[in-house]
């Protein structure tokens, strides 16, 4: 019986192992054809794709590097490094120990039998941290959602009625959601990781919640409504990083090319959306004001004399009265 030299295996983009091969004698092929030594069912592998070898080098050290030869592919090979490099047809190069090489839609990795092999890793114990992690970021939710269901109650009676609702309609909500993404997890990693994605939703409802907080209470302390007009902005740019994070959960080898979508979407959408806010409102902004307010001890910019107040206000007179001349000529012509 031959010794083994060698095992070489194929994986495909989620991680799954498509096939596998030891390796008895050298050179070995790779390709789609029955008589390679590592068949691959990858369309766009060809028959003899690859021809790996491995010699003893030249110099005195005495050590063996593995060879790798396209062969007549029109796709080539493309070795996953930090600067990957793509091989065509009738490239010859050098395989490192433990970088994959791409073939088509398919990753070949190997691994050599005089490979040292990695210690025994020990059993993963209970998660205590995940699980006070999760439990804190729940609690912290359900936190802000008693507090602002409070803050919008008249009495003690109309808060303690809807108090159930609430609880209930969060859970539901947070639970629906994640489920969705575990499942999604599931068909394309083979993993739920629901309470990753629990704890996703989580902290991006928490980050709303304090950009909403930070961006009024600046509005409200420095006199710069701007930033209460733009909370909006801000809270997309928190929801595009949360589904960052839910599809690098689902799809954890394309982190980068997510990374660069999400940014592509956020930088179309967002202008996007605010010139049809101008184009229906004349506005960037729906919000015309500050709607929230905050204790007094809280105001940092000077206070306005009243004379400044009014002064400044009938400034606005010119373009209030524009702006009904325009409306009402505007209504006049569609009953026109």
């Amino acid at each position: 019986m031959m010794p083994t030299l060698g095992l070489i295996e194929a994986f495909d983009h989620h991680g799954a192992l498509l096939a596998r091969a030891p390796i008895t004698r050298w050179p070995i092929t790779v390709g789609r054809a029955l008589d390679c030594d590592l068949v691959l069912d990858d369309p766009f592998v060809a028959p003899q794709h690859l021809r790996i070898d491995r010699t003893v080098d030249s110099d005195s050290s005495g050590t063996r590097t593995v060879h790798v030869e396209v062969l007549e592919t029109r796709n080539g090979a493309r070795l996953q490094r930090k600067k990957s490099k793509h091989h065509g047809q009738g490239d010859r190069f050098d395989w490192p120990d433990g970088v994959p090489i791409d073939l088509g839609h398919t990753h070949v990795t190997l691994r050599l039998a005089d490979t040292p092999i990695a210690q025994e890793q020990a059993l993963p114990q209970f998660p205590w941290r995940r699980v006070g992690a999760t439990a804190a970021l729940v609690a912290m939710v359900l936190a802000g959602a008693l507090v602002s269901s409070w803050l919008e109650s008249r009495d003690t009676s109309q808060y303690l009625k809807a108090l159930p609702s609430v609880v209930l309609m969060l859970l539901a909500m947070l639970s629906a959601w994640s489920g969705l993404w575990a499942v999604a997890n599931k068909m394309f990693a083979g993993h739920l990781q629901f309470w990753r994605h629990v704890r996703i939703a989580c902290a991006a409802a928490l980050a709303v919640d304090a950009v909403h907080l930070v961006a009024n209470l600046t509005a409200f302390a420095f006199s710069l409504e701007v930033f209460s007009q733009f909370a909006n902005v801000l809270v997309m740019l928190v929801l595009a990083g949360a589904l960052y994070a839910h599809l690098a959960t689902v799809l954890p080898r394309r982190r980068v090319g997510l990374a660069w979508t999400v940014a592509a979407v956020v930088a179309l959408g967002v202008p996007s959306w605010l010139g049809a806010q101008w184009l229906n409102t004349m506005r960037l902004s729906k919000s015309m004001y500050m709607s929230s307010l905050f204790p007094p001890s809280l105001r940092v910019a000077p206070a306005v004399p009243v004379e400044q107040f009014l002064q400044e206000t009938e400034s606005l007179r010119g373009k209030l009265d524009r702006r009904l001349r325009d409306d009402g000529q505007a209504d006049e012509g569609d009953d026109e």
